[in-house]
C-alpha cells in the first residue's frame, strides 16, 4: 500500500515562477507559486517495489545516486538502472525526445507517456594533452576542428587565444566521437551555429563526421584516455570522472571555464521552455550563458557572485529528460520520477555531477508529473 510521509524541510524556492492553479477551488486569492510549491515538498506519496529506470551510458549511475535517496525517505521503494536499449517504465534521455522517441517509449505504456526535464548538464571540449591545463577555445576554433579545418594545436588560430603557451611539438589532433548522435554534441554544435555561424555550418547536429567514431562513449574515453593530443565533446562529468583537462570558454569578453558549479547552475537558465498540448515539457539546450527571463532565480539556486560580476555562466549545457508512463493500475514509475524532481532528488543528481534544474523549471514540472498538493498541510517555510 502506498505509504505518505511527512517531511519538514527548509526551501528555498522562487517567489514569482508561474501561474499554476492545482486544486484552489475553495482559495481566494490563490496561493502563490512558492507556497504551492514548498507543500507539494512537504510529503511523500511512497509507493512499493523498485522501478527499473533506463539511462543513457553518459550518465550511468545518477538514478543508482537517487535511488540511495528515495530509499532514505521511503525504505520499500527503490531505483533499478538498466541499458538506455533496455525497456523500462521510465527512460531518461540526454537530449528533448523526438517524436519518434515518444512513440517508441509509447509501446510500453498503456496510456500516453508524460515528458518532462530531469537534470542539466554542462558540455565541454576535452582533450589529452598532459600538463596542458586551462586551454581557451574559441568557438570559430572547436568548429574548425570539429570539420577537419583545424589539426594542430599550434594552430595560428589556437596560438592567438592562448598568448603564453607553448603548443609546438604536440601530437597532432585527433577527433573522436560516437557513432549514434549525442545530447552532447547536439548542444555544443547548437552554441556553434549561434557563436561562430560563419565556421560552423551545418548547424545543430547530434554527430560529428570528422575524426574517429566509437559505439559508445565508454569506447571512446578508453581510447581518449590512451591517445596524446585526441579531442573530444563530451559531458563534463565524464571528463572529470577520468581527469581529463576541460577547455575554457569565452562568453561576452569573459573567459569561463566548467569547473564553476555557480556559473553551470547559471548558464542552465539560459534554455527555453516549450509545452505541448497534453502538457508535456521539454527545455532546448542552454546555449550562451545568459539566463533567459523567468527560467532561472539566483537566491533560489544559491549563486552568490562577487559584486559587479555579471550574471554570465557556462555558455553550453545539454538537458536531460525522462519519459515516464503514466498508469494509474501501476502509479511506481509516475511516483520515481516525482521523486527525481524533488529537492532531494536533484540534490543526489548534483552530488552525481549534474546541474539541478533551476527553480522555476522544476516547479512548473509539478503539473504534468500530477504533483499533488496539500492545501491544508502547513506550508514548509520558503528561506530567501
Amino acid at each position: 500500500m502506498p505509504r505518505t510521509i511527512h517531511v519538514s524541510r527548509g526551501i528555498v524556492l522562487a517567489a514569482s515562477i508561474m501561474s499554476v492553479a492545482i486544486g484552489l477551488g475553495a482559495c481566494t486569492p490563490p496561493l502563490p507559486p512558492d507556497v504551492l510549491a514548498a507543500k507539494a515538498e512537504a510529503e511523500i506519496t511512497c509507493q512499493p517495489g523498485t522501478q527499473d529506470v533506463s539511462v543513457p551510458d553518459d550518465f550511468s549511475g545518477a538514478m543508482t545516486a537517487v535511488s540511495g535517496s528515495l530509499t532514505g525517505a521511503c525504505p520499500e521503494q527503490s531505483i533499478a538502472e538498466v541499458a538506455a536499449d533496455q525497456s523500462a517504465g521510465v527512460t531518461i534521455l540526454d537530449h528533448a525526445p523526438t517524436s519518434a522517441d515518444v512513440t517508441a517509449f509509447g509501446e510500453v505504456c498503456t496510456t500516453p507517456p508524460i515528458v518532462v526535464p530531469v537534470f542539466a548538464y554542462a558540455v565541454v571540449a576535452t582533450y589529452n594533452i598532459i600538463g596542458l591545463e586551462g586551454l581557451v577555445l574559441p568557438p570559430d576554433v572547436i568548429a574548425g576542428i570539429l570539420e577537419g579545418r583545424i589539426t594542430s594545436w599550434d594552430d595560428p588560430a589556437i596560438q592567438a587565444a592562448n598568448q603564453g603557451y607553448d603548443l609546438t611539438g604536440l601530437p597532432p589532433i585527433t577527433v573522436m566521437s560516437v557513432q549514434s548522435p549525442t545530447g552532447a554534441v547536439q548542444a555544443m554544435t547548437t552554441w556553434l551555429s549561434q557563436a561562430a555561424p560563419s565556421a560552423w555550418a551545418s548547424g545543430p547536429t547530434g554527430t560529428i563526421a570528422a575524426g574517429q567514431q566509437y559505439p559508445t562513449t565508454t569506447d571512446l574515453v578508453a581510447d581518449l584516455t590512451v591517445t596524446d593530443g585526441a579531442f573530444a565533446i563530451l559531458p563534463a562529468v565524464i571528463a572529470v570522472n577520468n581527469t581529463l583537462p576541460m577547455a575554457a570558454l569565452p562568453v561576452k569578453d569573459l573567459v569561463i571555464g566548467p569547473d564553476d558549479v555557480q556559473l553551470l547552475k547559471v548558464g542552465s537558465g539560459a534554455t527555453t521552455i516549450m509545452k505541448d498540448e497534453q502538457g508535456n515539457l521539454t527545455a532546448t539546450p542552454a546555449i550562451g550563458g545568459v539566463p533567459i527571463e523567468g527560467n532561472f532565480d539566483a537566491a533560489a539556486a544559491k549563486v552568490v557572485l562577487a559584486e559587479g560580476q555579471p550574471m554570465v555562466g557556462w555558455p553550453v549545457l545539454g538537458y536531460a529528460h525522462a519519459m515516464v508512463c503514466d498508469d494509474p493500475a501501476d502509479p511506481l514509475p509516475l511516483s520515481t520520477v516525482q521523486y527525481i524532481e524533488r529537492l532531494a532528488g536533484q540534490g543526489s543528481l548534483e552530488t552525481f555531477g549534474v546541474t539541478p534544474l533551476p527553480e522555476p523549471i522544476r516547479i512548473q514540472t509539478f503539473i504534468p508529473l500530477k504533483v499533488k498538493v496539500n492545501l491544508d498541510a502547513d506550508p514548509v517555510p520558503s528561506s530567501s
